[in-house]
């Protein structure tokens, strides 16, 4: 299997700088799934934005005004069955055309609220206990694991609610190449944006790499999940 997850928190998507700025991510790393978080357009506006990115195929989460939203879009090469959306996170089952190997997938945008987070982790932690088949989690999880994960900012400090949901669901992070932090505010930097597998991600598809791309027009990174294979 050969596929590639695309996630980037784009603080907006109706500004003038979006398509051209995304349009060039998809140019250089063609990928089958994209998910987009905090899009800040909703309705008719957003269907025409998903379609000029040449993207047929899309669910979404809408945006409260300015407050978060979750868009969903993939290519032919895959099929994809969205089992449920919340607010937080949409959850589906992804299936490649080309040899029918499938697994679920969860895009996430956590809130920046620690009560609002442990709710979605709390969330999660029953999704977790449903699935015995390969599941990746990716997005904004707004939260840290370890101290590294931060710099310059004294007062964010690792998530303990966060590693236990990570422990108790039997997931792990996926690591990743390029630039440690994915989101940069002044002299603030930290990694919010990540990958989550579990075992049977790691047992089916052993060849994955994630990347953290270019920072443009956004405070956060892109990031890219490359499963080849």
């Amino acid at each position: 299997m050969d596929i590639k997850v695309f996630s980037w928190n784009v603080q907006g998507c109706g500004h003038h700088r979006f398509l051209p700025a995304v349009r060039q991510f998809l140019r250089d790393n063609r990928p089958n799934l994209i998910a987009f978080v905090e899009p800040r357009i909703s309705g008719n506006t957003a269907d025409s934005v998903i379609a000029s990115l040449g993207f047929l195929n899309s669910h979404r989460v809408e945006a409260d005004g300015f407050l978060g939203g979750i868009w969903l879009a993939w290519s032919d090469a895959i099929t994809v069955d969205i089992i449920f959306d919340h607010f937080k996170f949409i959850h589906c089952r992804v299936t490649t055309r080309r040899n029918d190997n499938s697994f679920f997938a969860t895009a996430i945008y956590a809130s920046p609220s620690a009560t609002r987070r442990n709710l979605l982790w709390h969330h999660l932690r029953d999704l977790a206990s449903t699935i015995h088949s390969p599941w990746i989690l990716f997005g904004d999880f707004n939260a840290t694991l370890c101290d590294s994960e931060c710099m310059g900012c004294a007062s964010t400090k690792p998530s303990k609610a966060f590693q236990d949901f990570i422990f108790d669901a039997g997931l792990r992070d996926m690591g990743y190449q390029g630039p440690d932090f994915t989101w940069c505010r002044g002299s603030t930097y930290v990694r919010l944006d990540r990958f989550l597998c579990n075992t049977y991600w790691d047992e089916s598809y052993p060849v994955a790499e994630v990347h953290h791309l270019l920072r443009m027009r956004s405070d956060h990174r892109p990031i890219l999940l490359h499963v080849g294979g």
